[in-house]
This record gives C-alpha cells, sequence and structure tokens, in this order.
C-alpha cells in the first residue's frame, strides 16, 4: 500500500488571517481595533497573502525537479527522453524500481535466468533456458553435491532440446560458463555460485495390463507406454504438463494413476517401480529425488492379455 503524500499548501488566505487576529488578544492586548481598515490588519493581510503564495509554491512539484529526481535514480547515464515525454519517464522509472537486479533469494536467482539472461548480448548463439531451479546451500559442482554446503548457491538450467532425439539434454560448458559470469555480479558478496545441469534418475517401469475385448494389442500398449513417457518428460510432464518438477519422487500410485487413464486398458496388475542404481536394478515402490533430480524413463516393460488369455509383450528402451 503506497504511503499517502502530505498536502503542504493546507491554509488559504482567510486560514492565515483568522489565526493571526486570533493571536493578537494574547500577544498585543492593546490592540483593540481589529477592522479592515486598520494598518496593522492590512499589513497582517499582506503578510497572510504572501504566506499563501509560498505555501502553494512548495506543494508544487516543477519539471526541472522532476528531472533532478529521475537523473538521481537513473545515474549518470541517464538521460531525458525526447519523444516520450516526462509523465512517461517517471513511469519507466517506478518500474525499474521495481526490476531485479539482484540476486538476494533463490527466486531471485531463478526469475534472473528465466527472465533477465535471454535479454542480454552474451546468451545470443547458445541454447535457450527452458527451466531453472535455484537451490540454495549446496555445491552440485563439487565431489559431494547432497552435502550441505553453507554460502553456496547452486542454479540448475535445463537448456532447449538438441533435436527430436534430445529429450533429456545438458547444458553446454559455454552455457553454464556465461550464465555464471552473468550471475556474478549480482550475487552477494559473500555467496559462492555454480551452474550446473540436472541429474537424471533413470527409472524403469514394468507392468501388465488386461486389455478390453477387440482391442488392438499393438495400439493398446503403444498408448501406455507413450501416456507414461509424456508423464515424466521433462518438459511437458508432471500433472500440470509444465514439466516434471525439479526434486518431486515418482511414486507407483501415480503409475497406476496414468495407465488407468488409458481406454484400451481394463485393469492393470504387477506394477514395477526400478530405480538403477550403480549396484543393479532397485525395485521399489517410490523413488525419492534431491532437489536437482529429474526423472529419466529409460525402459518400458509392459505385457498385455487379451481376452482369449494371450499374452502380448512389449519393451521400449531410451535410445542411447
Amino acid at each position: 500500500m503506497p504511503i499517502p503524500l502530505p498536502r503542504l499548501d493546507d491554509h488559504d488566505f482567510d486560514d492565515l488571517v483568522g489565526e493571526a487576529r486570533a493571536l493578537l488578544p494574547v500577544l498585543l492586548p492593546e490592540w483593540t481595533d481589529h477592522n479592515p481598515g486598520d494598518p496593522g490588519i492590512v499589513l497582517v493581510e499582506l503578510l497572510a497573502w504572501l504566506t499563501e503564495m509560498q505555501l502553494y509554491q512548495v506543494d508544487q512539484l516543477s519539471q526541472s525537479h522532476t528531472l533532478n529526481f529521475l537523473r538521481l535514480l537513473g545515474g549518470p547515464q541517464w538521460s531525458p527522453p525526447d519523444t516520450s515525454g516526462l509523465d512517461a519517464a517517471v513511469r519507466q522509472s517506478v518500474a525499474a524500481l521495481h526490476e531485479r537486479h539482484r540476486a538476494a533469494t533463490a527466486d531471485d536467482y531463478e526469475y534472473l535466468v528465466r527472465t533477465t539472461w535471454p535479454e542480454q548480448p552474451q546468451a545470443a548463439g547458445l541454447p535457450r533456458v527452458r527451466r531453472v531451479r535455484c537451490v540454495p546451500g549446496r555445491n552440485l559442482s563439487g565431489t559431494d553435491p547432497v552435502a550441505a554446503a553453507p554460502a553456496h548457491v547452486s542454479v540448475v538450467v535445463l537448456p532447449e532440446p538438441g533435436g527430436t532425439a534430445d529429450t533429456h539434454p545438458l547444458p553446454t560448458g559455454a552455457l553454464t560458463t556465461a550464465l555464471r559470469e552473468f550471475l556474478d555480479p549480482r550475487r552477494i558478496l559473500t555467496v559462492r555460485h555454480h551452474v550446473v545441469g540436472p541429474e537424471y534418475v533413470d527409472v524403469m517401469v514394468s507392468a501388465d495390463l488386461a486389455l478390453y475385448e477387440d482391442t488392438v494389442p499393438t495400439d493398446a500398449l503403444t498408448d501406455a507406454r507413450n501416456r507414461l513417457r509424456d508423464f515424466y518428460d521433462p518438459f511437458t510432464g508432471g500433472d500440470t504438463r509444465d514439466g516434471w518438477p525439479f526434486g518431486q519422487s515418482a511414486y507407483l500410485s501415480e503409475v497406476y494413476a496414468v495407465l488407468e487413464q488409458s481406454p484400451l486398458v481394463d485393469h492393470i496388475e504387477n506394477i514395477r517401480l526400478t530405480r538403477t542404481g550403480t549396484d543393479g536394478d532397485t525395485g521399489v515402490e517410490d523413488i525419492a529425488l534431491d532437489a536437482h533430480q529429474l526423472v529419466q524413463l529409460t525402459r518400458v516393460d509392459l505385457t498385455g492379455y487379451d481376452s482369449y488369455g494371450r499374452t502380448h509383450p512389449s519393451t521400449w528402451e531410451l535410445p542411447a
């Protein structure tokens, strides 16, 4: 809520003369003639008239005062507009005060990368940043990315895919370097910042699908596979269809919900959600992700059962 501006010229001629006449009996009791013809009253009215003019000027903001104040806000490089007028310059200066030029919070880092960075000259020729996530208190470029790192800030960027086959892209070294240099003068002095790409967690899904009668098995299995792939997509996945959220865990119940949306599938059994780790496949019901991680669906094993009890296995793997 804006602070209301005080009115400085809140006394007119009649107010000033009335206040002066009210003080005369107290300050000078022997002055008893307060008629307009008295020379003293004439002098009081003259001073009230001059005071009223001064009060009016005090409450006015001249064009030169406005320009000087805009120069103070805009800095030495600011110059008055030639054609847009003074009112437009005031609006532009007020809007500039609300622009974020410094990165103090995690939201500031994300805003600068998402909104300010694309307008910078150094962004030309580099892949466009589609998504960004700031992880405070972590050094994701260090040897232990999950360890707490006070005074460190990591910015995770997801760039534009390089092609149709590049479904889970990573930023180039040129992009991360340019972003780090862009954020360097905007950060807090004691903060160390890092720009990295997301870490993809390999996930596999397997399930048995009971198909409706007269359903073409290949169509049903393809539809189920595409639904899973779209759901975990880093750009169009998730419940809101604007990309799988950074750090959101993958739940077995979500796989049920996605597959049950297929109009070709009667019901689902034996769903298995598997995270591929360094020690082999680990089958779990839920897969927890860290703040800088995204799901990467690497394999889908589906087996369809038609109304005659015949099985129709199907396997899809993410291209290497």
